[in-house]
């Protein structure tokens, strides 16, 4: 079982011991809101999708989950005994070690491992701020520019298999004005749009 390498031998042995395997393919739902949360996802392989989901369904993007991550969201939830306020959807093929949560707080003794929790959350802290600064002071291309790259990023590929509309849903914005952006990003050459894919050129 391929897992997070720790240095600590002894919290290693923990992680190999309770962890399970978890395999998902590209589009499988890991966590929806309102789950309960028993188990903390360890990303060995593959990157997840975190969105933020309202109670009409519309959702919203906020970051990746890269291999070596974890979900500080659920992390926060489980410690504070709340059920998952975020959805999380496999982006591509992807392989995670399940940590009960229980151990959460148990392996704190390990001053590593709260080191990773510390990191973890002051990452994704960073990450939602990232969103929330593109969401109030950027306008609509640049934020469309950001989440296409992160896929890219999240993926390790640049053509990305996706469509207008699910581009839409979760930068909560009208399919027309997603295409129109798109085309505009086509005349930039910074993408090359086809049926169901797009290819972003990017240096990154």
């Amino acid at each position: 079982m391929r897992s997070i390498e720790f240095i600590d031998k002894s919290l290693q042995s923990e992680v190999d011991r309770v962890g399970v395997l978890k395999e998902m393919k590209a589009g499988d739902i890991l966590m929806s809101p309102g789950d309960v949360i028993e188990n903390i996802p360890l990303v060995t392989k593959g990157s997840i999708r975190v969105l933020l989901q309202n109670s009409n369904g519309e959702e919203f993007y906020l970051y990746h989950i890269l291999p070596g991550e974890s979900c500080a969201l659920s992390l926060s939830c489980c410690q504070a005994n709340r059920r998952s306020e975020i959805k999380a959807v496999a982006e591509d093929d992807t392989e995670m070690i399940m940590v009960p949560v229980r151990f959460v707080d148990e392996w704190y003794r390990f001053p590593e491992w709260k080191k990773y929790i510390s990191d973890i959350q002051a990452l994704r802290f960073s990450n939602l701020l990232e969103t929330v600064e593109l969401v109030a002071f950027s306008k609509l291309d640049e934020q469309l520019w950001s989440y296409l790259i992160r896929k890219v990023q999240a993926t390790g590929q640049r053509t990305l298999k996706i469509t207008h509309q699910e581009i839409a849903q979760e930068l909560n914005s009208p399919r027309e004005v997603i295409t129109r952006l798109l085309n505009q990003l086509q005349k930039q050459n910074k993408v090359v749009l086809s049926r169901g894919e797009i290819a972003v050129n990017s240096t990154l």
